[in-house]
Protein backbone atom coordinates (compact mmCIF):
# COMPACT_ATOMS: atom_id res chain seq x y z
CA UNK A 1 0.00 0.00 0.00
CA UNK A 2 1.36 3.55 -0.61
CA UNK A 3 1.64 6.01 1.48
CA UNK A 4 0.40 9.09 0.92
CA UNK A 5 2.75 11.93 0.60
CA UNK A 6 1.57 16.11 0.44
CA UNK A 7 3.72 17.97 -1.57
CA UNK A 8 4.76 20.99 1.18
CA UNK A 9 6.55 23.72 -1.08
CA UNK A 10 6.65 26.07 2.03
CA UNK A 11 9.97 25.25 3.94
CA UNK A 12 8.89 27.15 6.89
CA UNK A 13 5.75 25.26 7.38
CA UNK A 14 7.55 21.46 7.34
CA UNK A 15 10.15 22.60 9.52
CA UNK A 16 7.49 23.72 11.97
CA UNK A 17 5.41 20.37 11.65
CA UNK A 18 8.61 18.49 12.27
CA UNK A 19 9.25 20.59 15.11
CA UNK A 20 5.94 20.61 16.83
CA UNK A 21 6.49 16.51 17.04
CA UNK A 22 2.99 15.41 14.92
CA UNK A 23 2.62 14.04 12.20
CA UNK A 24 2.32 15.13 8.76
CA UNK A 25 -0.80 12.84 8.71
CA UNK A 26 -2.42 14.05 12.10
CA UNK A 27 -1.47 17.54 10.85
CA UNK A 28 -3.66 17.04 7.76
CA UNK A 29 -6.95 15.88 9.53
CA UNK A 30 -6.05 18.37 11.91
CA UNK A 31 -6.15 21.31 9.60
CA UNK A 32 -9.36 19.71 7.30
CA UNK A 33 -11.28 20.06 10.69
CA UNK A 34 -10.17 23.53 10.88
CA UNK A 35 -11.12 24.21 7.67
CA UNK A 36 -14.91 22.13 8.11
CA UNK A 37 -13.84 20.02 5.14
CA UNK A 38 -16.40 17.17 5.11
CA UNK A 39 -15.80 15.90 1.73
CA UNK A 40 -14.49 12.37 1.59
CA UNK A 41 -12.97 12.97 -2.02
CA UNK A 42 -9.42 12.33 -1.98
CA UNK A 43 -9.29 15.48 -5.09
CA UNK A 44 -11.53 17.86 -2.54
CA UNK A 45 -8.97 16.97 0.39
CA UNK A 46 -5.77 17.72 -1.55
CA UNK A 47 -7.06 20.99 -2.88
CA UNK A 48 -7.88 21.84 0.50
CA UNK A 49 -4.61 20.85 2.00
CA UNK A 50 -2.54 22.97 -0.37
CA UNK A 51 -4.64 26.20 0.48
CA UNK A 52 -4.23 25.63 4.27
CA UNK A 53 -0.20 25.01 3.23
CA UNK A 54 -0.51 28.68 1.10
CA UNK A 55 -1.59 29.86 4.52
CA UNK A 56 0.76 30.27 7.46
CA UNK A 57 -2.18 31.94 9.70
CA UNK A 58 -4.20 28.23 9.57
CA UNK A 59 -0.63 26.81 10.52
CA UNK A 60 0.45 28.75 13.11
CA UNK A 61 -3.12 28.05 15.03
CA UNK A 62 -2.98 24.10 14.60
CA UNK A 63 0.31 24.52 15.74
CA UNK A 64 -0.27 26.67 18.98
CA UNK A 65 -3.11 24.21 19.33
CA UNK A 66 -0.73 21.39 19.67
CA UNK A 67 1.84 23.31 21.67
CA UNK A 68 -0.73 23.78 24.25
CA UNK A 69 -1.86 20.07 24.59
CA UNK A 70 1.97 19.02 24.45
CA UNK A 71 2.14 21.62 27.93
CA UNK A 72 -1.17 20.21 29.44
CA UNK A 73 -0.05 16.19 29.08
CA UNK A 74 3.53 17.58 30.98
CA UNK A 75 1.84 19.35 33.27
CA UNK A 76 -0.22 16.34 34.23
CA UNK A 77 2.97 14.49 34.48
CA UNK A 78 4.32 16.56 36.95
CA UNK A 79 1.47 17.14 39.06
CA UNK A 80 1.25 12.72 38.93
CA UNK A 81 5.13 12.64 39.84
CA UNK A 82 4.20 15.66 42.45
CA UNK A 83 1.34 13.61 43.86
CA UNK A 84 3.75 10.65 44.33
CA UNK A 85 6.12 12.51 46.05
CA UNK A 86 3.81 13.69 48.74
CA UNK A 87 2.45 10.30 49.22
CA UNK A 88 5.72 8.90 50.16
CA UNK A 89 6.75 11.83 52.36
CA UNK A 90 2.76 11.52 54.10
CA UNK A 91 3.56 7.96 54.97
CA UNK A 92 2.96 8.27 58.68
CA UNK A 93 5.69 6.55 61.14
CA UNK A 94 4.29 3.46 63.31
CA UNK A 95 7.39 3.93 65.73
CA UNK A 96 6.28 3.59 69.44
CA UNK A 97 2.90 1.27 68.73
CA UNK A 98 2.81 -1.55 70.50
CA UNK A 99 3.60 -5.28 68.44
CA UNK A 100 -0.53 -6.51 68.76
CA UNK A 101 -1.85 -3.03 67.07
CA UNK A 102 1.32 -3.40 64.62
CA UNK A 103 0.48 -7.48 63.94
CA UNK A 104 -3.18 -6.21 63.30
CA UNK A 105 -1.88 -3.66 60.77
CA UNK A 106 0.41 -5.91 59.10
CA UNK A 107 -3.18 -8.79 58.85
CA UNK A 108 -5.26 -5.97 57.54
CA UNK A 109 -3.00 -4.21 54.53
CA UNK A 110 -0.23 -6.43 53.83
CA UNK A 111 -0.76 -9.71 54.52
CA UNK A 112 2.14 -11.47 52.58
CA UNK A 113 5.06 -9.72 54.58
CA UNK A 114 6.91 -12.59 56.21
CA UNK A 115 7.71 -11.04 59.45
CA UNK A 116 3.71 -10.38 60.42
CA UNK A 117 3.23 -14.03 59.44
CA UNK A 118 6.12 -15.42 61.26
CA UNK A 119 6.67 -12.84 64.64
CA UNK A 120 5.21 -15.44 67.12
CA UNK A 121 7.12 -18.36 65.61
CA UNK A 122 10.29 -19.49 67.40
CA UNK A 123 11.09 -21.60 64.68
CA UNK A 124 11.89 -18.51 62.44
CA UNK A 125 14.03 -16.68 64.40
CA UNK A 126 15.26 -14.05 62.40
CA UNK A 127 11.61 -12.65 62.82
CA UNK A 128 10.60 -13.81 66.04
CA UNK A 129 9.61 -10.76 68.54
CA UNK A 130 11.93 -8.74 66.54
CA UNK A 131 10.12 -5.23 66.88
CA UNK A 132 12.04 -2.99 65.28
CA UNK A 133 11.97 -5.23 61.84
CA UNK A 134 8.26 -5.46 62.05
CA UNK A 135 8.23 -1.68 62.21
CA UNK A 136 10.70 -1.16 59.30
CA UNK A 137 8.78 -3.74 56.87
CA UNK A 138 5.60 -2.20 57.79
CA UNK A 139 6.62 1.25 57.06
CA UNK A 140 8.63 0.11 53.56
CA UNK A 141 5.59 -1.55 52.87
CA UNK A 142 3.11 1.15 53.22
CA UNK A 143 5.03 3.12 50.87
CA UNK A 144 3.93 0.96 48.20
CA UNK A 145 0.10 0.44 48.65
CA UNK A 146 -2.24 2.02 46.23
CA UNK A 147 -4.13 5.41 46.88
CA UNK A 148 -7.11 3.86 48.90
CA UNK A 149 -5.57 1.30 50.97
CA UNK A 150 -3.05 3.90 52.01
CA UNK A 151 -5.40 6.38 53.14
CA UNK A 152 -7.09 3.20 55.23
CA UNK A 153 -3.67 2.70 56.77
CA UNK A 154 -3.19 6.49 57.84
CA UNK A 155 -6.24 6.83 59.15
CA UNK A 156 -5.70 3.72 61.43
CA UNK A 157 -2.56 4.78 62.59
CA UNK A 158 -2.98 8.13 62.82
CA UNK A 159 -6.02 6.95 64.99
CA UNK A 160 -4.20 4.80 67.20
CA UNK A 161 -1.16 7.65 67.74
CA UNK A 162 -4.61 10.06 68.93
CA UNK A 163 -5.88 7.84 71.16
CA UNK A 164 -2.47 7.17 72.56
CA UNK A 165 -1.76 11.33 72.85
CA UNK A 166 -5.10 11.27 74.58
CA UNK A 167 -3.15 8.80 77.52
Amino acid sequence: MLKRTYNIKNGEVKQAIEKSGMELREFATLSLEKLNVKSKKKRIRQKALKRVFAQNEVVKEILLMVDSTNEKNQEQESSKVKKQVAREESVVSVRGLPVTFLLKLGKAHMKDLDVVKYYYNAEKEEFYKNKKLLENAIEEEAKNLDSEPLLAFQEEVQAELDKRAKK
